[in-house]
């Protein structure tokens, strides 16, 4: 009896393998690899571990984990890095500071400073910053063309910096308002294409406002009047499906309105956008979406269709109604 007893025990207490949770085979990454041992089967609590292609940059977790029969956190992507040649360097009359005019490679999120050639005139910023296998050059203008003069007068108003007879593109001066007086507009006013932009205006601090400004793809919903007075205001909304940016409550402050909100744009890809493109939404069937500003869209390429070497994130943030699409190319 009790031989008959003792096979049966142990197989009772024999792990049931075959009822624990398991997760699907974890996500491959462009650019990368999981560095891991591979398994036939992923149990609860395993781990994996990614791992980029020389130059690219991990961007999130180095290690994922079977919890719940998914893996969490989201597997991690690979940033490109940027290439630089003496070719692209040449066309815009650039080298990197310090006179360098060689070919480089430079990893995502790392910076370079810019000088322009000898007769040519840096456009501020000139450091840029590689994201994700894409920099912005800096732009470089010949110091021959498109200067200015001396800048205009502003009635009851002064140029504080230190007045030259001719200005480079770009260049800027200051404007401040005298006593008794408040400016209206920027203070600042830059030589662009040969030409002044527009200056300020100095009012009387006790002048009541003038008819609000408009505002681009929205509406004032108060009833409107040709003149305000001192802390009057009024109230702007964006129209459908735009955001607002900045305060919807605008005021007459010292014969002046206080900043007018944005209304920032949507974004939409349609069908024949991702066809161009060779791309599909990552995480919904449809052919056409509509994003809010600032909304993350992902995308990936269609079957038989791999990235392109040189294309940006597929992850695109919605830009004030634009959105940067990547690229895929036919395997």
């Amino acid at each position: 009896m009790k031989a008959w007893l003792l096979p049966t025990a142990v197989f009772l207490l024999w792990p049931d393998f075959s009822s624990q949770k398991a997760c699907n085979e974890p996500d491959e990454i462009d650019f990368g690899e999981i560095v891991s041992t591979e398994k036939a089967k992923y149990l609860e609590n395993d781990r994996v571990q990614y791992r980029c292609n020389p130059s690219y940059v991990l961007e999130g977790p180095e290690w994922i984990q079977c919890k719940g029969e998914e893996w969490t956190p989201h597997p991690p992507k690979c940033l490109a890095p940027c290439s630089i040649t003496r070719q692209q360097l040449a066309a815009k009359n650039l080298s990197v500071f310090g006179s360098q005019r060689k070919a480089q490679l430079i990893q995502s999120n790392q910076s370079l400073q810019f000088q322009c050639n000898e007769g040519y005139v840096l456009v501020v910023p000139s450091v840029r910053k590689c994201i994700d296998g894409y920099m912005d050059f800096p732009l470089c203008i010949s110091d021959s063309e498109g200067g200015c003069g001396r800048p205009p007068a502003v009635d009851n108003g002064d140029i504080i910096d230190t007045l030259k007879e001719t200005y480079l593109q770009s260049e800027s001066v200051n404007y401040q308002c005298q006593n008794f007086y408040i400016m209206e507009g920027s203070s600042r006013v830059t030589c662009q294409d040969g030409r002044w932009s527009q200056t300020p205006t100095c009012r009387d601090s006790e002048e009541g406002c003038g008819r609000p400004p408009p505002v681009d793809n929205g509406d004032i919903i108060d009833t409107l009047k040709e003149t305000y007075l001192q802390s009057e205001s009024v109230n702007y909304q964006c129209q459908n499906f735009y955001i607002m940016e900045g305060s919807s409550r605008v005021t007459c402050q010292n014969g002046h309105w206080s900043q007018t909100p944005t209304c920032r744009a949507p974004c939409t890809a349609s069908g024949e956008d991702m066809r161009e493109h060779n791309i599909k939404l990552k995480w919904n069937n449809g052919d056409k979406i509509y994003s809010e500003d600032g909304d993350v869209v992902e995308f990936e390429c269609r079957r038989d269709y791999k990235p392109h070497p040189n294309t940006r994130s597929f992850r695109v943030t919605c830009m004030n109604g634009k959105l940067d699409f990547p690229d895929c190319i036919p395997i």
